[in-house]
């Protein structure tokens, strides 16, 4: 079976409660065998999913239709040999742990824009986060 790894942003809509979709996705994911990390920082969601091709990509599809998803945009898809994020069938980054350092050493200013960002950078301010935060 091939492992995948698929980092995208999106904008949270408006009214939209963000502690529901964390817990939905949460159980979703893990009958689903998939991991990830998800941050969510000024209305913007960083997020990285990890598991088999099939899962992973319908999972995307449905964030995709996902009317409480605004401009989806797949920063990153690539086949890995082994998970990052295997503790969690999705963490979560509160917005307290991403600092100006993190954000500068992964971004052209220490505002949070996804959008500009490579999916290198992404999953390499992910990873650092995800070493801040404990598993859950």
């Amino acid at each position: 079976m091939c492992l995948v790894s698929l980092t995208y942003t999106s904008e949270m809509s408006v009214n939209t409660d963000f502690m529901d979709i964390l817990e939905v996705s949460r159980n979703n994911n893990e009958s689903a065998g998939i991991t990830g990390i998800l941050l969510f920082y000024n209305n913007n969601i960083l997020q990285c999913l990890e598991g088999a091709r099939e899962p992973v990509n319908a999972t995307y599809a449905r964030i995709v239709r996902d009317k409480r998803h605004r401009n989806p945009l797949l920063l990153d898809y690539r086949h890995i040999s082994a998970r990052v994020f295997s503790s969690w069938s999705m963490g979560y980054v509160p917005e307290s742990s991403v600092t100006r350092s993190i954000l500068l050493k992964y971004s052209v200013s220490q505002d949070f824009q996804p959008r500009l960002l490579s999916g290198d950078n992404c999953l390499g301010m992910l990873t650092e986060l995800s070493r801040e935060i404990p598993a859950v």
